[in-house]
């Protein structure tokens, strides 16, 4: 657990930068053409990189299918909604899904705990009185519900494809589906968006935006349970106000810090909490915490045995 949560870390940082850097290619390309460039290079990338085998979709296309769609989605509105509202605003707001997922796989009253109180943060951080646009706040929230999609759909991905391999083929359904949505979004001519200069941004934004945050975080999804994840990734407002502030000048209220010292106390003590039931866990059951699972995929791998977290 401690080596994943640092991944979780790191990709929300590549995504947050990635985020404010973004918005210089909104002026060539308009936010659905950035998404859809965004969409379509992750999913080379990835594919190039996983090599998934075309047996997994076959085995898994009930999960594949939504989860790439969920994919498109969070990504198309993520931008449209940056587009129009402070990047701050707009990761507190579309984190009112992932908290919603929380309370629902919570057992014990301690996580109700720490997810109130991420909620909290959130609210505050969240600064209604500076919500004036309704489209923006639209897409945000539908950012918020593709994101509570993501975290159920990649945790079960997750847990039946081996390594990326799962990432990948949802990648390549969402490129599917990120065409028609981003032609209904409003695109720019066909050859304005493949001129070399926006090509080399667009890579860029699809390494640091996708590849690298999502791999990490499905990685991750194997060995944190999903209520822990939920408030760990509550973390993200906290690093786009303050991406906000340093890359794209935008000044916090002392309610702002305020919240972000409650998203924060709710991660570490959300972490925390992990750490010590898995301690107890070994304690109590002794050579109990490897289940043996056999890889369903198809790939090279098939026969290998991974360590699964028996709290899922």
């Amino acid at each position: 657990m401690r080596t994943n949560v640092p991944l979780v870390l790191l990709g929300m940082v590549s995504l947050q930068f990635s985020s404010a850097f973004v918005q210089d290619l909104f002026g060539r390309t308009g936010p659905a053409g950035a998404a859809l460039l965004r969409i379509l290079l992750s999913a080379l990338l990835l594919n190039l990189i996983a090599r998934p085998s075309a047996r997994l979709f076959r085995s898994h296309w009930r999960l594949l299918l939504p989860y790439g769609a969920v994919l498109a989605v969070m990504q198309l509105a993520f931008y449209e909604a940056i587009a129009r509202l402070p990047l701050g605003v707009v990761v507190t707001l579309e984190f009112t899904g992932p908290l919603l997922v929380g309370l629902c796989c919570s057992r014990r009253t301690l996580d109700f705990v720490w997810i109130a109180l991420a909620a909290v943060g959130i609210l505050l951080l969240g600064g209604m009185h500076t919500l004036t646009d309704p489209v923006g706040v639209l897409a945000s929230l539908i950012t918020g519900a593709a994101l509570a999609g993501y975290v159920l759909l990649g945790s079960a991905v997750s847990q039946v494809t081996s390594e990326l391999s799962g990432l990948a083929m949802a990648m390549a359904v969402a490129s599917v589906v990120a065409v028609p949505g981003a032609g209904l979004l409003g695109l720019p001519a066909a050859g304005h968006l493949v001129s070399p200069a926006i090509l080399v941004a667009a890579l860029g934004v699809a390494f640091f935006a996708t590849v690298v945050p999502f791999s990490l975080e499905y990685l991750a999804m194997r060995h944190i349970p999903r209520r822990v994840f939920v408030v760990l990734v509550t973390l993200e407002p906290v690093l786009a106000a303050l991406v906000g502030f340093f890359v794209l000048r935008e000044v916090l209220s002392p309610v702002q810090w305020l919240a972000m010292v409650c998203v924060i106390t709710a991660a570490l003590g959300s972490t925390r909490e992990l750490a010590r039931e898995k301690s107890n866990d070994n304690h109590d059951r002794p050579g109990a915490a490897t289940h043996r699972r056999v890889e369903p995929d198809g790939d090279a791998d098939r026969g290998r045995l991974l360590r699964v977290d028996d709290g899922r």
